[in-house]
């Protein structure tokens, strides 16, 4: 019998290093009690597939996705998980943030911190329990409060480490087809590499689920 590869998902608790501030962006918290978490969610699942993908963790830090990429950059929208996983696959940086109370001033400051980095998306994302997140192909970092430093540390540690070395935006028949909403990514502008792999790598991020 041949060997299985197994890849192991790994869940690092970072709470006691975290400095938060407080919800005008500016302040440190004084009475913030910092949740943090960092997972590496190893996978060899890089498949593209058309139709939107429900994934068992969320935020996902990997795994199949949508043909085409997203545009980089803010947004005040929410992206399909299935677009911003290509992005990362191509080394990108997705910050997402989940304010139902509302968070301008943390979210000023995260945009003024990497609003202009390369290969970055912000995003609003409501399918987390987390205020804050930042994803990277097989990595991510949860957080109830903003961290500026920690999450700049996650930049610099994980900026175009995927896959894919692609800073190029997406051809316009991808963001073409987003505006008329079908989402097909007709348009040539879908990757040319497939990802197929024999081991989906999905029982790797299930094993951390929040």
């Amino acid at each position: 019998m041949g060997c299985e590869n197994k890849l192991e998902a790994e869940t690092k608790e970072c709470s006691a290093d975290l400095e938060c501030l407080a919800p005008d962006g500016i302040s440190p918290c004084v009475d913030c009690e910092p949740i943090c978490q960092e997972d590496h969610l190893p996978t060899e699942d890089r498949r593209h597939l058309p139709d939107p993908i429900d994934y068992e963790v969320k935020p996902p830090a990997a795994g199949a996705h949508h043909p085409c990429w997203y545009d980089w950059g803010v947004l005040d929208t929410e992206v399909p998980d299935e677009r911003w996983v290509h992005n990362m696959e191509h080394g990108g940086v997705i910050f997402l943030y989940n304010c139902p109370d509302g968070c301008e001033g943390e979210l000023n400051a995260l945009i003024e911190a990497f609003g202009d980095k390369e290969r970055v998306i912000i995003s609003p994302y409501p399918e987390m329990r987390w205020r804050f997140a930042a994803t990277a192909w097989e990595r991510r970092i949860l957080m109830n409060c903003l961290d500026i430093d920690k999450l700049s540390g996650f930049y610099d540690s994980f900026f175009a480490k995927g896959p894919e070395d692609v800073a190029s935006m997406p051809a316009s028949g991808c963001m073409e087809d987003e505006d008329s909403g079908d989402g097909t990514g007709a348009d040539s502008g879908a990757s040319s590499d497939s990802g197929a792999a024999s081991d989906s790598g999905t029982a790797a991020e299930s094993a951390a689920s929040l």
